[in-house]
């Protein structure tokens, strides 16, 4: 019973966010800040579901720009990734989200960016055009590199829209981390459970061109799988102090 209320609360929220979202964006398009409130909105949820967010640190690049990537897990990511979310941030989503009604456009008008994934033959010229439009903005990325989510099977591995677009736009890399919801939510009981959130080290990208592209996500993907487990261990500390 408890959750089929919040799974029908989350469409709910979820919808009038959108809608809410449409409105505000057409009074302010494109704002620098559009996502960063909108999304703190998303993030309301959290207590309704029984979900309490640890944030671990804040972002070691504070507003600046960069290109932060995140592990994908699944559709709670939409309520907890945006209770983290820096200032002047877009996301970079796949094309195929701007045909979603009401938030297809709202996504569009906060400022955030479509990429076509699926033509792989251009994939670095795409990441280029990219690269220009967030260096005109001097805009943060904010984005998922396993591409879809992982729904409990570990990280995936890391597709590299996100590593070319930090080397041609001249961005460090920030990857975030937050622990195994598969592991530490159950949103069935009255305290879903906690879930935490951290910020790594900046990962620089000076000097670095298309032939580095795979290397760095594969190293970033590395250090992401540690800080996970790293990050799980704080949950079960927060769980037995509870």
């Amino acid at each position: 019973m408890l959750f089929a209320f919040r799974s029908l609360y989350l469409t709910g929220h979820f919808l009038i966010v959108c809608c809410f979202a449409l409105l505000f964006c057409l009074v302010r398009p494109l704002h620098r800040d559009n996502t960063f409130f909108l999304a703190g909105l998303m993030s309301w949820s959290l207590p309704v579901l029984g979900i309490r967010l640890k944030r671990l640190n804040q972002s070691p690049v504070g507003n600046g720009a960069a290109v932060y990537i995140v592990n994908h897990q699944d559709v709670l990511d939409v309520f907890i990734c945006t209770g983290m979310l820096p200032r002047n941030i877009a996301i970079l989503g796949k094309t195929e989200l701007r045909y979603i009604p009401v938030f297809g456009l709202a996504f569009w008008l906060a400022g955030n960016l479509y990429i076509n994934r699926k033509n792989k033959a251009k994939a670095w010229d795409t990441m280029q055009s990219m690269a220009k439009i967030v260096k005109h903005r001097q805009r943060a990325v904010y984005i998922f590199p396993e591409g879809t989510r992982s729904k409990g099977q570990g990280m995936l591995p890391f597709k590299s829209g996100a590593f070319a677009l930090a080397i041609e736009a001249g961005l460090p890399i920030v990857p975030i981390v937050f622990s195994s919801t598969h592991k530490n939510i159950d949103l069935h009981k009255w305290h879903a459970g906690y879930a935490a959130g951290k910020f790594l080290d900046p990962i620089s990208t000076d000097g670095m061109g298309e032939e580095d592209v795979r290397r760095l996500a594969d190293e970033c993907r590395e250090k992401m799988i540690k800080a996970v487990a790293e990050v799980d261990d704080e949950v079960a500390a927060l769980d037995r102090n509870r």
